[in-house]
């Protein structure tokens, strides 16, 4: 890649160098052509800013990120100053709560009006949803049940925070872990106490095992089962590649997890839980949390002014085409960490309340491709592409108040460049 347009036509040593530049895939490889016409030169410039968007170097992502980091963590510590009805935490007090009922021999009062009643004490008597996860997530909310509240918090944000730092960082190869920390969706995460952190740990310590550690890998997935709908993929590309040992660990790593809830809790838990499953379709179907809030297709259509029948098609639409894609990307069997790296991103598309704060699980894939590039050489457009996921979480809810779903235009960008990178790979392994 050059870092600007040469408007000379290239002499033979150029073409020569061109020509043994490793890990640069068709025009980027290319020496830069003659530009015929003084007209042409700024809109052909203005194509290299965005095509090979070289001014996005290690350094300055690395400056702006700490810069970023430091503005953010600023602006959740003013938060008891300038928006102090804000319920910081909510969503870790239900996780909470739920877990302190458990505790007292009453898990299955976590769902439904005892539980809310339980977060309404704790933050005050606002409108608040009830614990809608399965009893398996009460196993990984117990210990933090037996800390008072704000300490649990704290502790809660830390370790998942730390956990999710590990795994980009594994799945990247090495280098600096500051992008990872000043992601905005890692910072929505943190703001609500979600448990999305925690997922893109597991997923990320799944994609650098499956290879070498297949059993291992399976049972971090099979840990994600926590949260149904983000492992919603995973049978079907442990099938598709046929890491039947993975698959096999999964299955009983889900198996146990159950066992382990109905031993503690009893059979009640389960009982409330798929009493309260209608409450929690309804709730996320008519966009309680906000549809500028989800980054599904479905919520696109409802903030676009479509209706509910025609949002569900384009759901339906867009998630047969992730799994269809996925499927025949898959059948190649890339390697583990492509494998999980395509599935977190189809994801995105495939579940339809996917959170902002979700996003914080397509660091892997995002980590993936740059480690990619880091040893093969960036493709067109992908450095921008990354840039610009990279900042939806913190642009989608003030760009969906101008008609301007980003969530699900980003995701699709990444599953486009995860699948290119993937066939480049392919073409390019050593034989």
């Amino acid at each position: 890649m050059h870092d600007t347009i040469d408007i000379k036509r290239p002499t033979m040593p150029e073409l020569d160098r061109a020509k043994r530049a490793p890990g640069l895939a068709g025009d980027a490889a290319r020496p830069p052509m003659a530009v015929h016409g003084a007209a042409s030169a700024p809109a052909t410039t203005a194509m290299a800013v965005l095509r090979e968007a070289n001014w996005l170097t290690h350094d300055r992502v690395i400056a702006f990120t700490r810069v970023f980091l430091v503005l953010m963590i600023g602006c959740i510590a003013s938060i008891p100053w300038t928006i102090p009805t804000m319920a910081v935490g909510h969503d870790f007090a239900a996780f909470w709560t739920a877990a302190r009922l458990a505790l007292e021999g009453r898990a299955a009062d976590a769902y439904g009006d005892a539980g809310r009643a339980a977060v309404a004490a704790l933050l005050g008597q606002k409108t608040f949803a009830p614990f809608f996860y399965p009893p398996t997530a009460l196993l990984f909310c117990l210990p933090f049940a037996l800390l008072p509240f704000a300490t649990a918090a704290a502790l809660w944000i830390a370790a998942t925070g730390a956990a999710y730092v590990a795994a980009v960082r594994a799945v990247l190869k090495g280098g600096s872990i500051v992008a990872a920390l000043a992601f905005p969706a890692a910072w929505v995460c943190a703001l609500f106490g979600q448990n999305s952190l925690f997922s893109a740990a597991l997923l990320g310590g799944a994609a650098v095992m499956l290879d070498r550690a297949p059993i291992a890998a399976g049972a971090l997935l099979g840990c994600l089962t926590y949260k149904p709908q983000v492992a919603l993929l995973v049978p079907l590309v442990l099938l598709v590649t046929r890491r039947w040992r993975a698959l096999a660990a999964a299955v009983t790593t889900t198996l146990l997890l159950m066992l382990a809830a109905t031993a503690l809790f009893g059979i009640d838990p389960w009982i409330g839980f798929i009493r309260v499953l209608p409450e929690a379709s309804a709730w996320n179907i008519g966009g309680a949390p906000g549809f500028d809030k989800f980054a599904s297709p479905y919520a696109a259509v409802r903030l676009l002014g479509g209706s509910g029948d025609l949002a569900w098609i384009a759901q339906l639409i867009a998630a047969a085409g992730a799994v269809v894609l996925l499927a025949a990307t898959l059948r190649t069997r890339p390697g583990g960490a492509a494998e999980i790296a395509l599935m977190v991103a189809a994801t995105g598309l495939c579940v339809p309340f996917f959170g902002n704060y979700e996003m914080v699980i397509l660091a892997i894939p995002g980590a993936w491709l740059i480690s990619q590039a880091i040893a093969q050489g960036w493709l067109p457009y992908e450095r921008i592409a990354l840039a610009a996921l990279y900042l939806t979480p913190f642009a989608m809810v003030p760009a969906s108040s101008h008609d301007v779903p980003l969530g699900p235009i980003a995701i699709a960008a990444l599953i486009a460049l995860l699948v290119r990178r993937i066939r480049f790979h392919r073409r390019h392994r050593p034989a």
